[in-house]
């Protein structure tokens, strides 16, 4: 009797060590199933490349570089488990000979593999909460703010401005993408048409030297998105702090930055 196994679901025990770190195929070993490998294998390198320009530019502490484990391997658990489930979903579907058969019993059994298998495509290849739903909840580095993010769902995605996700898009009236709007390295965002003032934020960056740009839209409907007025989007575009407010504008830098664990 043979039995199969679903590819690779393989995650490395540490993904860095002293000046060392990895990502990619040298992080985690995937089944194909669902195409995750590449898109887990870029955001690795994204997450990793803004803290290292960071640290060697001064304006992240070394601890900025502890997160990338701490953010990217669970999503790398969580993406190998799913990409096996998709693989598990068509490869242990058994193909019997009544499925060749002429009559009701072929009939019957031919509906059965149809209904499996489309099931089996609908799960394997629609699947935003896979792409866009990944979190860096628990992040040293990310700012939480209390709220619960939606359930972590391979099939749906619901966008959410809460800490430790992509910030949710939209289309501007002028009909930019809302992302097309934000800056290349960090973006306070502002929303609403009375929204608080953002001076903290600019000071407390331009003493500690992070590139801060302030993005200011009066959309109401991008107020209601984002359910609160300024949310601080990090460089490689996850909300790293959102709320009513600019009091505690540079404890948030600080925590986003690396540099809340260092003494002053």
């Amino acid at each position: 009797m043979r039995h199969r196994t679903a590819g690779h679901s393989l995650v490395a025990q540490s993904f860095g060590r002293g000046r060392v770190f990895i990502g990619g195929d040298a992080a985690h070993l995937f089944t194909p199933a669902g195409g995750l490998g590449y898109n887990t294998a870029v955001e690795d390198a994204v997450n990793l490349a803004w803290k290292l320009a960071s640290v060697l530019r001064g304006t992240g502490a070394p601890a900025l570089l502890e997160s990338y484990e701490r953010e990217r391997r669970p999503l790398a658990e969580r993406n190998t488990a799913y990409a096996k489930h998709f693989a598990d979903s068509v490869g242990l579907f058994t193909a019997l000979p009544v499925l060749e058969q002429a009559g009701a019993e072929g009939e019957a059994a031919r509906a059965d593999a149809s209904h499996r298998l489309n099931a089996h495509v609908r799960l394997e290849f629609n699947i935003p909460g896979v792409t866009f739903g990944g979190r860096y909840d628990g992040s040293p580095v990310i700012v939480g703010d209390g709220t619960t993010p939606p359930p972590d769902e391979p099939n749906a995605y619901v966008p959410t401005a809460c800490p430790g996700g992509r910030p949710p898009h939209a289309w501007l009236e002028d009909g930019r993408s809302l992302f097309d709007s934000f800056g290349p390295e960090w973006t306070l965002v502002v929303l609403g048409e009375a929204p608080p003032p953002t001076d903290a934020f600019t000071e407390a960056a331009r003493a500690s030297g992070p590139d801060l740009q302030v993005v200011r839209h009066a959309s109401p409907m991008l107020r209601a998105l984002y359910e609160a007025p300024l949310a601080l989007v990090r460089p490689d575009q996850i909300v790293a702090w959102r709320g009513f407010d600019d009091a505690a504008a540079e404890s948030v830098l600080r925590t986003a930055s690396g540099y809340a664990s260092i003494p002053r």
